[in-house]
């Protein structure tokens, strides 16, 4: 009888001690997680990456407005000679503006570059200063970056 009684007992004494690992529900709660993380991972690697390269192709494309900017700057308008680039007119947008107020880039790390300009009389009465409106805007630019990028400068006749 002992014998059975102390089987009883062990019996008992098993089924009170704790289990060690993990059940399946816990297991498959973990994975969720995990794979919820690693999507959300993906994706801000994406958005960094897509923000990434659009700063790439705004720094390049400010440059060369500085660039156009600087040339316009050193062109020549005095009393007696006018670069033909400062006269009154053109257009900022390209496709609008005379062969006078426009050039292209090329072989940019953004690509081919459009620029236009629009040279207005002014802020001053006296003819003595102009406004030029630069525009630059990438060939073929993604929808986020079709408006392209814009400076404004005043010149004054030397």
């Amino acid at each position: 009888m002992k014998t059975a009684e102390r089987e009883q007992e062990d019996g008992l004494a098993k089924a009170c001690q704790p289990e060690h690992g993990f059940s399946l529900i816990e297991m498959m709660v973990a994975i969720v997680v995990i794979s919820v993380g690693l999507l959300s991972i993906v994706g801000i690697s994406a958005y960094v990456s897509r923000a990434n390269g659009t700063s790439n192709t705004l720094s390049v494309v400010t440059t060369v407005a500085q660039s156009e900017a600087d040339k316009l700057r050193g062109a020549v308008w005095s009393q007696v000679t006018e670069d033909p680039r400062l006269t009154v007119g053109g257009n900022v947008d390209y496709a609008s503006s005379d062969t006078a107020h426009r050039t292209t880039v090329t072989n940019t790390p953004a690509g081919t570059l459009n620029v236009s300009w629009r040279v207005v009389a002014g802020p001053a009465t006296t003819g003595d200063m102009r406004t030029i409106t630069i525009r630059v805007v990438q060939d073929l630019a993604p929808a986020r970056l079709a408006a392209g990028f814009s400076v404004t400068i005043i010149i004054s006749r030397s």
